[in-house]
């Protein structure tokens, strides 16, 4: 396991980004752990982690699903 400040995570993100793949990246806040670094894997659908894990897109989407749609050509027509 690699822990890391949040300064290096964001310096070297690309690197840490890889190695989330073969070890578990934890990053540190003022020292203390704030989050885990792990990658998506091919199965995962980002949608639904959005709708399970953040209450806003989850409220977004919602009041969005409520709302009268259009078709694609009248959209088109709009813009």
């Amino acid at each position: 396991m690699k822990v890391i400040p949040l300064s290096e995570a964001k310096a070297k993100l690309s690197r840490y980004a890889h190695l989330c793949h073969e070890e578990p990246v934890v990053v540190t806040v003022n020292g203390k752990p704030a989050f885990q670094m792990v990658p998506l894997e091919d199965d995962d659908d980002l949608i639904d982690r959005l709708i399970k894990h953040h209450p806003r897109f989850r409220k977004m989407l919602k009041d969005r699903l409520k709302q009268q749609s259009i078709s694609a050509k009248d959209a088109v027509k709009r813009l």
